[in-house]
């Protein structure tokens, strides 16, 4: 099992937009710290992610146990990525290590 979590690609920290350092807003999100099966990891923006996950069928799991997976969302305004909500109902993503 612990081999499977090795190889996936995981979000392991989040940067939040410039004087939104604390928000609990999936939008202020401005980029993620992607580890694991890549070859490039380091930080992409949360558009890239979108895409990646959007046009690509790809899997991007939160660095948090249960390890859920990224969803796309499309607004009229923006594109970001979010997970499943934990237990308080807060999404695991904001739970991240912040830089």
């Amino acid at each position: 099992f612990m081999e499977r979590i090795t190889k996936m690609i995981k979000v392991t920290k989040i940067r939040m937009k410039q004087y939104s350092g604390n928000s609990m807003r999936l939008e202020e999100i401005k980029d993620l710290k992607l580890e694991g099966d890549l070859n490039n990891p380091g930080w992409f923006s949360k558009e890239n992610i979108h895409n990646y996950i959007k046009n690509n069928n790809g899997v991007v799991n939160v660095n948090i146990y249960p390890y859920p997976k990224l969803v796309s969302v499309t607004t009229a305004t923006d594109r970001y990525v979010r997970s499943t909500p934990n237990r308080f109902g807060f999404d695991n993503l904001l739970e991240l290590p912040r830089e």
